[in-house]
């Protein structure tokens, strides 16, 4: 008999995993709280600085070709939009009548239906229980069982607070419908918001920066645009790689680095800087920014919020699942990438089995949920995790 695969998550990770359980004989079915590719929609403006050589696995090249499908040359660089049409969907498409997809179903718990969380901790016979999924859809709330899950739910949904050491600051909570948490689409829907506008960023990594080159851009459409950027370092933030291999990283880091000593006219660098209260200020905001020596009170039309991303653990609180203490990622991937030697994305520790098992038997977390809160997930990465799983069960 096939063993029953729950994935939470039709992201790219998600969608890829569902296609390889197809081709490994699992009965499969998909969970989102969304749609196919939901979280990846808020950022379809964008441009990956990843070639598709690294966003498809070989597995769903294979079965789009199969389906004399054209894909796009590996050396190009998609936008998110031409990813989720040229890739994505066709995927989950060509899968559509071998896998369920649950869409607008959100997975509000997972656990095992005879035992408790501290019912025999570390052992294989915890495998022997089916998991139970706690599952709220159009349909009503019901219960799923599953032997195997991979939570690859992203941490798109799940953003980082403003304030002092991932705390939120003053008044963010309640001004949380004030702030912009994506990379804003300048030239499109976020354009009158912000276009002649002050707007602040908050952040110090590629999204900040992403968003910062896109208002650069924009302030030479609409020079009344302010740019100010408040980072948490008191230098230029980015280690530039040399003969880096994504050229749009390494120019994203030579932008950001310029613009951090002061070096582009239409930015405002703030270093060294800590946002502790949001306040609303006539039809603005105004914002306490902490540096070592004094604080400062900036007015604001418009606040964007790039500071990163956590993962969501409460998923599975009832299962024996080992976290990180550092990144919340599981415990022994997060121990191999706080070991590495390199930084960059490129060059991460193969996803072994090894390091993907949990104390829980048959649960597994992929994708950018395995890194935690380290930002220098590939979806390269996720396929290679893949891999290892399927080899491993």
């Amino acid at each position: 008999m096939s063993k029953k695969l729950a994935i939470i998550g039709a992201g790219p990770v998600g969608v890829e995993a569902a296609a390889r359980g197809v081709d490994e004989g699992c009965d499969v079915s998909v969970y989102d709280a969304t749609r196919v590719g939901g979280a990846m929609r808020r950022w379809s403006h964008i441009r990956l600085f990843s070639p598709w050589s690294l966003n498809r696995s070989s597995w769903s090249e294979k079965r789009l070709r199969s389906e004399n499908l054209t894909l796009p040359p590996g050396d190009e660089y998609p936008t998110c939009r031409q990813y989720l049409q040229n890739h994505l969907e066709p995927l989950a498409l060509s899968i559509a009548d071998s896998v369920d997809f649950h869409i607008q179903t959100e997975v509000l718990g997972v656990s095992k239906r005879g035992l408790l969380k501290g019912h025999l901790p570390g052992d294989k016979a915890r495998a022997d229980e089916p998991f139970v999924l706690h599952v709220s859809g159009p349909d009503g709330v019901r219960y799923d069982k599953a032997d195997i899950v991979f939570d690859a739910s992203g941490v798109l949904s799940n953003p980082n607070q403003l304030g002092p050491g991932g705390l939120p600051a003053l008044g963010e909570e309640e001004l949380e419908d004030r702030i912009l948490r994506t990379i804003p689409d300048v030239h499109g829907r976020h354009r009158k918001w912000l276009e002649g506008r002050r707007v602040l960023v908050v952040g110090h990594g590629h999204s900040a920066l992403s968003t910062l080159d896109l208002l650069t851009n924009l302030h030479k459409e609409a020079p009344k645009t302010v740019i100010l950027w408040a980072f948490r370092s008191d230098g230029p933030p980015r280690e530039e790689i040399d003969d880096d291999p994504l050229p749009e990283r390494a120019r994203l880091d030579r932008f950001g680095n310029r613009a951090a000593r002061g070096e582009v006219d239409c930015i405002e660098p703030i270093p060294a800087a800590m946002v502790t209260r949001i306040t609303e200020a006539d039809e603005g905001l105004d914002v306490l920014v902490q540096q070592p020596n004094s604080r400062r009170t900036i007015r604001v039309d418009q606040l964007v919020a790039n500071v990163g991303y956590r993962p969501d653990t409460s998923l599975t609180r009832e299962l024996q699942v080992h976290l990180c203490y550092a990144t919340g990622g599981p415990m022994n991937l997060a121990a191999s990438l706080l070991n590495a030697s390199s930084a960059d994305c490129l060059d991460q520790p193969a996803a072994g089995a090894d390091l993907l098992t949990n104390p829980e038997p048959n649960f597994y977390v992929l994708g950018a949920k395995s890194y935690g809160r380290n930002s220098n997930f590939l979806l390269q990465v996720g396929f290679e995790q893949i891999d290892a799983v399927f080899e491993s069960i």
